[in-house]
């Protein structure tokens, strides 16, 4: 092999050093960009599940909520009917008073 020979090798060596250089240079940046989008992923997933969870405490939170409305609105007709059982009482009472007078100021009258 003479001189020129050698040159030639050696610069065709040179080159493809240079080319195996850049595609260990692209499959690195390749891998890296790969793990970014897998934590990524694992993020998405981490995410997808704390909003179903959400979901599902929202779910349970309004049937609770539910609950205490019909609880609140047993608790405020309450009043309401104790109010209505002592109205009624009241006249009771009138009614039964003035069938009294009445029947007491007949019998004496009669």
């Amino acid at each position: 092999m003479n001189d020129e020979q050698y040159a030639e090798v050696m610069g065709a060596l040179r080159a493809n050093d240079k080319e195996h250089e850049s595609y260990n240079r692209r499959l690195h940046e390749h891998d890296e960009a790969i793990k970014d989008l897998q934590q990524t992923q694992v993020q998405l997933a981490n995410l997808t599940n704390a909003v179903n969870n959400l979901a599902t405490g929202m779910t349970d939170l309004k049937t609770v909520v539910q609950g205490v409305d019909r609880r609140v609105a047993e608790m405020e007709k309450e009043p309401a009917d104790k109010w209505k059982k002592a109205s009624w009482k009241v006249v009771e009472l009138l009614l039964a008073a003035t069938v009294g007078f009445l029947i007491s100021y007949l019998s004496k009258g009669a």
